[in-house]
């Protein structure tokens, strides 16, 4: 069967994708569906994270207002739970959201250093102690929920490690997984960075960017091996002036000293926005862009095999994929102007 056109159908038109790409017959089409926006009943605050729940409901973590609101899927505001405080059931700075394969939610609060966990009925069920740590999040294959995290507390030798955490909610602890310890900062060629994107199959093999997303993706075994290297090299994009005015404004308004790193800094971005494994078993790989341009998702097989390409046309918004929820893909979707609004389009294949 030769290869097709596949189309991208949104809201207010559609585009096509580049077919030098294309290596495969694999037609996947996405389709705007939800957006979840301020309006009359709620306003979103400094974005946490989002997920999608087993019913189709959809959370938006808020790190200002310290609770989590709830829509339905069509984007209707329902309610919202917890608030500020250090007892069961209230947060610090909520962050980083996920579902189990039971439908039980998962949120992060390190100022609290502890994962609030609720029940599929959004009523407080426990807290799991955690430690302290940049980008932590959650990650989950078939059955298992996994938590990333890089703690802000070094080993006795001094090096910074990664660790990645199975998730036992019953007992209420983290299994170790893998640990990875941090010897070089500067090794390019170490297979993990505080910043790496990844996800995990159902047999654990993690799949991952390296340093600074700059190059090859990586199978990784649990022992920290890696298995084999796929996909190409991409040269960095940088950020426009006026991007930069915006992250320096947006960071000044929280921590002045954070403003001054991030003006002083790096002016590249981050090669890829996320890594997900969809319910077809094919990687999701979402590439930043150029400001105004399209927005591409690279599919792979779980095996390194280049599918084809999805595309979202070409826009001022900056998205990131936050993850795929059976038949659906969740966006945070920030404006030019730094308003915060989720994306939730339906994914359609077919063997036509």
């Amino acid at each position: 069967m030769g290869l097709k056109l596949i189309v991208l159908y949104v809201a207010l038109g559609f585009t096509t994708l580049d077919t030098e790409h294309l290596k495969t017959n694999l037609p996947v089409s996405l389709h705007l569906g939800t957006v979840i926006a301020d309006n009359e009943e709620v306003f979103l605050g400094r974005f946490g994270g989002a997920t999608i729940t087993e019913n189709g409901d959809i959370l938006y973590s808020d790190k200002d207002q310290k609770m989590i609101h709830l829509f339905d899927q069509e984007g209707n505001y329902l309610t919202g739970f917890g608030r500020q405080g250090r007892g069961p059931g209230e947060f610090e700075v909520p962050s980083a959201i996920k579902t189990d394969a039971e439908g039980f939610i998962y949120i992060i609060d390190n100022r609290n250093a502890r994962i609030s966990v609720w029940s599929p009925d959004y009523k407080y069920f426990t807290d799991i102690k955690v430690m302290p740590g940049w980008n932590s999040h959650f990650k989950k294959n078939a059955q298992v929920l996994y938590l990333f995290n890089k703690p802000f507390r070094r080993m006795p030798n001094g090096n910074d490690t990664i660790i990645i955490s199975k998730i036992n909610r019953d007992d209420r602890y983290l299994e170790q997984l893998f640990l990875y310890e941090i010897v070089d900062w500067f090794d390019e060629e170490r297979p993990f960075s505080t910043f790496s994107n990844w996800d995990i199959t159902n047999d654990e093999v993690i799949i991952a960017s390296g340093l600074i997303d700059q190059y090859q993706l990586r199978r990784i075994l649990v022992n920290g091996k890696i298995e084999s290297v796929f996909g190409v090299n991409r040269k960095p994009i940088n950020y426009t002036e006026k991007e930069m005015e915006f992250r320096v404004e947006t960071a000044n308004n929280i921590n002045p000293e954070a403003a001054r790193i991030i003006a002083q800094g790096r002016r590249y971005k981050h090669i890829y926005s996320n890594i997900e494994i969809c319910s077809q078993n094919w990687l999701w790989v979402h590439r930043n862009k150029e400001f105004g341009a399209r927005d591409e998702i690279d599919i792979y097989s779980l095996d390194g095999e280049y599918k084809t390409m999805v595309t979202i046309p070409p826009s001022d918004n900056e998205l990131q994929m936050l993850g795929i929820y059976g038949e659906k893909v969740l966006f945070h979707v920030t404006t030019p102007i730094g308003e915060e609004r989720l994306h939730v389009y339906r994914i359609e294949y077919s063997d036509e």
